[in-house]
């Protein structure tokens, strides 16, 4: 499999040019991704030479333009557990479910996706580097002292942006949980 999935569709066909569509996970990836040393202007942390030392990613997609069913617990599910099941190593995400919640409430509210989640997590998708999968969420983007869930989940690790002072960025959740 070379495209990876459209898990709202339930296909492997990867979309980011529908109306509705950003390609925010797919800049995301490729901003890790990219090959260093190469003279296009962007080095990705784990980008490598281009010899075949660096990341490979995989896309799957869990929005997909106007579809009222974009962005679902269903899609999160496909999508986390055909990454699982495809060998894949670190689950990165740019999404979350912003609101008051605690693991607990979240547990309660949420069991399919976290079923999911640690799905992916206890899979090892390559047991030469890693024990396990790691699971990275954006830590959200509303501006709120309390990261969304996932990322708040004690299970997940979240990651927050800060600004030119060393401040939260004036998009990123920040906080503990």
């Amino acid at each position: 499999d070379i495209y990876g999935i459209n898990a709202v569709m339930n296909t492997g066909n990867i979309t980011w040019d529908k109306h509705g569509d950003t390609g925010h996970g797919t800049h995301v990836a490729g901003t890790v991704a990219a090959v260093n040393n190469n003279g296009i202007g962007v080095a990705g942390v784990a980008g490598g030479t281009g010899n075949g030392d660096g990341v490979r990613i995989m896309s799957c997609q869990i929005f997909d333009g106007n579809k009222s069913n974009s962005g679902d617990i269903a899609s999160v599910v496909r999508a986390a557990t055909y990454a699982a099941n495809m060998g894949a190593c670190i689950l990165q995400n740019s999404w979350g479910n912003p609101g008051n919640y605690t693991d607990q409430s979240y547990t309660n509210n949420f069991s399919a996706e976290l079923a999911a989640l640690r799905y992916f997590a206890d899979a090892s998708g390559n047991p030469d580097v890693m024990d396990g999968n790691a699971v990275i969420f954006a830590a959200g983007n509303e501006y709120s002292a309390m990261p969304a869930f996932p990322s708040a989940y004690s299970k997940c690790l979240s990651v927050a942006a800060i600004a030119a002072d060393y401040t939260p960025a004036g998009y990123t959740d920040y906080g503990v949980e």
